[in-house]
This record gives C-alpha cells, sequence and structure tokens, in this order.
C-alpha cells in the first residue's frame, strides 16, 4: 500500500509543492492541505473519541506523518492605523476569532500526535519556544548551550544598565519574525517608550551568521549567509557552505532535541574560535530563499524522514 503524507500550509504554497514532488520521488503520496480554516471555501475539521481525525474531506485513519509549514498557524487581524470606538470593536472582534481558530487547530494536531503519529513540528511546544524569545532563550542557557546575553524588560531603567553593561548591543522583538537592529544613541534616549512594550536587547556577539539545517539527528546543511546588516534576512547577498566543528554539530542537534524538534533551521554566530552561539530556531522554516540545489538537499531529508516513518512506524529508522 502507498503510504501517504500530509502536508499543511497557506494554500498554493510553492515551498509544500517542492517537499511534494520529493516525496513523490520517494514513492509515497503527498497530500497537500491549506492550514487556514473559519471561512467560506476553506477547510473543516472534526476530531473526537469515536471518529476520525478529518481535515477537509481528508480522513487521517491511514495518515501517520505530518509536516506543517508555518511559523504560526494563523495570524492576527491587521491593525488599523487609526483606531476609534468602531474600528477597536472590530479589531477586538476579529482578534477573539483568531484565538477560537488557534484553539482548534491546535487541538488537531495534538490529537495527531497523541494518537502515535509524527507531527512536524506540534505547534503546542516547537511554535511556542518560537514566538517567544525569551523563553527560548532561558531553555537554552539553562540547558547549558550558548546564547547571547539577553534582557527582556519593561524597565527603562534595567535596559539603560543593561546597556553599560555589555555595550555593544541589538534589540529585537520578543515575538515574532521582526528585524534585529543595533541599538543606537538615539534608542538609548527613549528607553521610557519601554513601558509601553517590551523588547528584547541582546550583547552583540561577533562573527559571521549561519544558516543550520537539522533533520532527525543530522546537520543536513549549513550555510553561511552574506548579508550587509545586522538581520541577515534583509538585503541577503547570498550563502556559501561553511563546515562546522564535529562537536557543534552534535550539540546543536541535541539542542533540537531537546525542544521535541525533529526538523529545523537554526541562526547562529559562527566565532573565530568554531564556537556557535545560537540565536534562533525555526521550527516551520522558510527554505525558498534558498539556491534551489541546496532546497532540493533540505527538503530531501525532510522527505526521507516523513516518508520512512509512514512505512515503518520508527523514529529512529527515520533519523
Amino acid at each position: 500500500m502507498t503510504v501517504r503524507v500530509a502536508l499543511f500550509a497557506n494554500h498554493d504554497s510553492a515551498q509544500i509543492a517542492e517537499i511534494a514532488a520529493q516525496i513523490a520521488e520517494l514513492g509515497a503520496e503527498p497530500v497537500p492541505l491549506d492550514i487556514q480554516i473559519g471561512r467560506a471555501g476553506k477547510p473543516t475539521l472534526t476530531i473526537g473519541q469515536t471518529r476520525a481525525p478529518r481535515w477537509g474531506d481528508v480522513d487521517f485513519t491511514d495518515i501517520a506523518a505530518i509536516h506543517i509549514r508555518c511559523t504560526a498557524p494563523r495570524t492576527l487581524p491587521v491593525l488599523p492605523p487609526v483606531l476609534n470606538e468602531a474600528t477597536y470593536t472590530d479589531y477586538r472582534h476579529g482578534y477573539i476569532d483568531e484565538q477560537a481558530l488557534n484553539a482548534s487547530t491546535y487541538g488537531f494536531f495534538e490529537h495527531l500526535h497523541l494518537t502515535g503519529r509524527l507531527v512536524i513540528n506540534r505547534l503546542t511546544s516547537a511554535y511556542v519556544d518560537h514566538n517567544s524569545k525569551a523563553q527560548f532563550y532561558e531553555k537554552l542557557r539553562a540547558a547549558g548551550f550558548s546564547v547571547p546575553r539577553s534582557l527582556s524588560t519593561s524597565d527603562p531603567e534595567e535596559a539603560a544598565r543593561f546597556l553599560r553593561e555589555v555595550g555593544d548591543a541589538v534589540v529585537k522583538p520578543a515575538i515574532g519574525v521582526g528585524s534585529t537592529r543595533g541599538v543606537t544613541a538615539e534608542d538609548r534616549a527613549r528607553l521610557d517608550e519601554l513601558l509601553l512594550c517590551p523588547a528584547l536587547f541582546q550583547h552583540r556577539v561577533p562573527g559571521s551568521t549561519i544558516r543550520i539545517h537539522i533533520v532527525g539527528d543530522r546537520v543536513v546543511l549549513p550555510l553561511r549567509i552574506l548579508a550587509d546588516g545586522i538581520d541577515s534576512r534583509t538585503a541577503t547577498r547570498g550563502f556559501e557552505p561553511v563546515t562546522l566543528d564535529p562537536a557543534e554539530e552534535a550539540a546543536i542537534v541535541r539542542a533540537n532535541r531537546s525542544l521535541g524538534l525533529h526538523y529545523a533551521a537554526w541562526d547562529a554566530i559562527l566565532g573565530d574560535d568554531g564556537r556557535l552561539t545560537y540565536l534562533d530556531c525555526n521550527p516551520g522554516p522558510f527554505v525558498m530563499w534558498l539556491p534551489p540545489e541546496d532546497r532540493r538537499t533540505v527538503f530531501g531529508a525532510l522527505a526521507r524522514y516523513l516518508v520512512t516513518f509512514a512505512r515503518t512506524g520508527s523514529l529512529e529508522e527515520a533519523a
């Protein structure tokens, strides 16, 4: 019997199409699915003790492997440029709707995990860490992995003290995919704005930015990101292969597993001494910015992991 692998993303995802092609080459059947629910023309979902899990018209009884491509299953409604009483009410209504849709989506994938299926990666763990930077850094620090000295705060005095202590620093949002930038003199002069919203400050670690793709128990593609700014996603000029110390490769695989991940792309700083300092971990990474041959390397490894588990039910064989 041909095994099936479910692939979730937004409708017509080019990345899912490439993963699906790799799965088909391995003789399995890819099942691409729209992860968005809650609007006309979108799929429904069903989970329950006496019913097979269904997403739209797809019965998951015989699907053992699932991949989710997104940083969050849903995003909040766009905030209007000006909020009055009426627009605030509309925005708040949309926000509450999104919470119910999120809860149902999380519940569906957690049901699949708890009934013995492979979910790459679980929304209730992997994405929570990705979307809570302070939590992510403290988990890694407590486990003995190298991360930058960091401070998440809404206290202007604490921020000023931290910046005096570390000197060269960067600032980034505490959640999501906002850009990282250097802390300027102008920033230091307006720290009172932290009272309105916390920010995450970090010591700026010298070195080059590395993107490290992991599948199972292997680093499958480490790349140096060539970019002109602090944030490697801004004005990216390209990528070049990089060789990591075997001990560093083994350590970042352990870090990946410590977060419960089967697949991820990590961002790290590679120092002159060959050691890595971890910056971020994306459990549903965007890979389409890489050249085609590099995408094939990453998606091929992911496809083999999914298909092997679907056929054997063994994580050891898949890894």
